[in-house]
């Protein structure tokens, strides 16, 4: 009755009592999802809102679609044209990049990002941060830079046969009451950005063979997008570029550096020398320099010292006449280059000294006015 109590009976004790702490531990977990949810939720609806600050400007958003699409020439990008020209042979293919462009964007982003916060708990800061920043990044643009997407380009450019597969096809993502999509807000590509963002998290998050397969994702975005005639290249290369960059800033060792930078320029600290602390005698604690502050004190009032403690900063020498304390005289060295720390006199040569000037007596004035220094024997006449 009286033996040892077995593992498995305090393991179902502790069980009953740990209840309480892993239901409290469950609320929060779940008041931290939602939490999550909602702010993305507000960013997202933020994002909308901001993107129709292009309506009105569709005479700028085509003019600039001029521009995008002369400045792909000039650096010999693949003609958009020409590609979706091969895919027109199939109208079964063109169905499919519609409704992959319609149906895959926002449902991927969501189901990965849930997945990152439910079961990826340690990863979802830096995804969390990565997806803020690259789409806040390309809301400023979309407002800035309005773009007409290349399906408005027959009208503008002679020869270039883009066609709107949406239209033609179906089924269209633009519909004639649409009030929620801005067909001007072509530039960044966030179809293209997100896919990388996802391809990403996937790839370093996990440690299997197969999520070398979330590449083809972005690739078969990239080729969507073009086909359908709804975003540029340079669309594409502006919005990856955009979740590539979020995404080395967020790298730890770029952080910490970024950590030391914002310290070094609010609040210089430079390393103090060991040997700018004299200390006492076999008991390693610091004690102040003759004719200097007491340990501890800071200095404000004297020149590159701010925010020093005074026995880390050389003291000025006062003259061999000063009197340091009560009539006691204390030994000076020679003042030390630049840059070296002072040294406390030897505590044998100071006795002796005092000795001298004393003339017979110094052994007990020693003793009286010079804490933790003793007068060696025969140091004192008699």
């Amino acid at each position: 009755m009286g033996g040892p109590v077995r593992p498995a009976t305090l393991a179902r004790g502790s069980g009953r009592g740990d209840r309480p702490g892993r239901a409290a531990g469950a609320l929060r977990s779940s008041a931290f999802i939602v939490g999550q949810v909602v702010l993305l939720g507000s960013l997202y609806w933020l994002y909308g809102l901001g993107r129709h600050f292009a309506d009105g400007r569709e005479l700028v958003a085509l003019h600039h679609a001029k521009r995008v699409w002369h400045i792909e020439r000039l650096f010999d990008l693949p003609n958009e044209s020409s590609i979706q020209s091969l895919a027109l042979h199939s109208s079964h293919l063109l169905e499919f990049a519609n409704r992959f462009y319609i149906a895959v964007h926002f449902p991927a982003a969501i189901i990965f990002l849930l997945w990152v916060l439910i079961f990826q708990r340690p990863a979802w800061r830096r995804v969390r941060t990565v997806i803020m920043a690259s789409t806040g990044v390309a809301l400023l643009i979309h407002i800035a830079y309005p773009l007409a997407p290349p399906r408005f380009l027959p009208r503008l450019v002679p020869g270039v046969n883009l066609v709107d597969t949406g239209a033609v096809f179906g089924p269209s993502p633009y519909g004639p009451h649409d009030t929620v999509a801005n067909q001007y807000a072509a530039m960044p590509s966030l179809h293209i950005g997100w896919s990388i963002l996802e391809a990403w998290g996937v790839i370093t998050i996990l440690r299997v063979r197969a999520r070398w397969l979330a590449v083809l994702h972005p690739i078969i975005t990239t080729v969507v997008v073009v086909i359908t005639a709804n975003h540029y290249w340079l669309d594409g290369i502006i919005g990856g570029g955009l979740v590539v960059a979020a995404v080395q800033l967020t790298r730890p060792e770029v952080q910490a550096r970024l950590r030391l930078w914002a310290i070094a320029f609010r609040l210089p600290v430079r390393a103090l020398p060991a040997a700018a602390m004299a200390c006492a005698p076999g008991t390693g604690a610091p004690v102040a320099l003759a004719g200097g502050p007491p340990p501890g004190a800071i200095i404000q009032d004297r020149p590159g010292a701010a925010g020093r403690p005074a026995s880390a900063v050389p003291q000025a020498r006062k003259g061999p006449s000063a009197d340091v304390d009560a009539g006691a005289t204390v030994a000076r060295a020679p003042d030390p280059p630049d840059g070296v720390a002072p040294r406390a006199a030897p505590p044998q040569r100071a006795a002796a000294e005092d000795a001298d000037d004393a003339g017979g007596d110094a052994g007990g004035d020693a003793g009286g006015d010079t804490e933790g220094v003793a007068a060696p024997e025969g140091a004192a006449g008699t």
